[in-house]
């Protein structure tokens, strides 16, 4: 590692400006953000759902098989997640096990990164690695004896920041401690992941893939609210100008001229900013998150093309959120931020939350002003825990918001 352990930064700020608290849609989101209109989405046509997540259990070929039928043609089947087999298949060991020249192994406090000199193919390394490889077989397996085209796939990896937050240096502390070691975690994050997406094409043989980009320690490496590993103090927070920057140089990666030739450009990807490890006090909330994830993103300078291989990154990238309720006080903002990146056709993700079905989802679009056209551009996602049932529920739900999508427009 390049850094120098110990190195401390500025508190990033916790709060920031909300996103405007009128229920109307604030057509200046648009540009405040760098949300410049392009002229249609990514992939233009219809709501979509994101089909998978964590399975209980240790089938993966059922996993698959589920996944794929209930996502049918018209959605995004996520890669399986499979953690019950052990480390390496939960997400932060899947995802540590892609960095390229930097080897990880598993010590009692996590993911470590190894000490110099240290074999990058350690035994808890290979597990992780071959985990990923048997999702990606029996997926492509799966598919071939069902006789079933994998004409889109996506997957999900922990992100830069989470990621940061996650793994351990080898003198015991926190990879985010040390602004050298960031540096490299989130350039080998880039590179691995853009190495995650080839694979999705040459291995499980998918024409369209998206990434989920699940950062669920984001507001906590922010505000600082991560403990040592003595436990008696907490981890100087990352400033936000360095947040943009790990997200603005992965994104320009993946969505680089270079990606779309090898086939590591996602038709489309979610930035999933969440609050795990932080108290309701502390840190951005959801909607501050979400527009700082808009600001590491570059105006669109051309409408992004259905081609498989994805646009640039403002026109490919967007970000997941929970469905707002414009009834409690969060709501407005969060409104906002929805309708910004609807109105300026990028990707947005809404998670279906338990009790507000798609019905009373339209119903908030049409009260908060937003043409109930602008929701072509959106995928549902389901919860994180699946099984067969939980995925035909979030489909069903995608197909109605579809269905009332196109009866308002008609």
């Amino acid at each position: 590692m390049t850094g120098r352990p110990g190195m401390t930064t500025d508190p990033a700020p916790t709060t920031a400006r909300a996103a405007g608290s009128s229920l109307a849609v604030d057509q200046a989101q648009v540009s405040r953000y760098g949300l410049a209109p392009s002229a249609e989405p990514a992939e233009p046509g219809r709501v979509r759902a994101l089909v998978g997540g964590t399975w209980r259990g240790l089938n993966a070929a059922e996993a698959a098989l589920a996944t794929l039928g209930e996502a049918g043609a018209a959605h995004w089947p996520l890669l399986p997640e499979l953690p019950d087999r052990g480390p390496g298949a939960e997400p932060v060991g899947r995802t540590a096990a892609l960095l390229p020249d930097l080897a990880v192994d598993l010590q009692p406090h996590g993911w470590r990164i190894s000490p110099p000199g240290a074999r990058s193919n350690g035994m808890d390394h290979r597990r992780a690695t071959a985990h990923l490889s048997e999702d990606l077989h029996r997926l492509a397996d799966t598919a071939g004896a069902e006789g079933i085209g994998i004409d889109r796939l996506a997957v999900r990896v922990v992100g830069p920041l989470s990621l940061l937050g996650s793994l351990w240096l080898p003198g015991g502390e926190r990879v985010a401690v040390d602004a050298g070691a960031r540096r490299d975690v989130a350039a080998a994050w880039t590179e691995g992941v853009a190495g995650l997406l080839s694979r999705l094409r040459t291995e499980a043989g998918a024409r369209r893939t998206a990434l989920w980009i699940d950062e669920p320690l984001a507001a906590a490496v922010l505000a600082g609210a991560l403990p040592t590993a003595s436990g008696y103090r907490t981890v100087r927070s990352v400033p936000r100008d360095e947040a943009r920057t790990h997200w603005r140089a992965a994104l320009a990666v993946l969505a680089g001229e270079e990606a779309r030739a090898s086939g590591a450009a996602p038709a489309r990807a979610w930035i999933d900013a969440g609050r795990r490890g932080c108290s309701a006090e502390e840190g951005p909330g959801p909607a501050d998150l979400a527009l700082l994830a808009s600001e590491a993103l570059p105006t669109p300078v051309a409408p992004a093309a259905d081609d498989g291989r994805g646009g640039s990154a403002a026109q490919t990238v967007g970000v997941a959120v929970d469905a707002p309720d414009p009834d409690v006080p969060a709501g407005p903002a969060a409104w906002d931020v929805v309708g910004g990146w609807s109105e300026a056709g990028r990707p947005l993700a809404i998670r279906h939350v338990a009790g507000r079905g798609p019905a009373a989802l339209m119903r908030d679009v049409e009260r908060v002003g937003l043409d109930p056209a602008l929701t072509v551009g959106w995928t549902l996602m389901g919860p994180a825990v699946v099984g067969k049932d939980a995925l035909r529920r979030t489909a069903q739900a995608a197909d109605e918001l579809e269905d009332r999508r196109t009866d308002l427009a008609g």
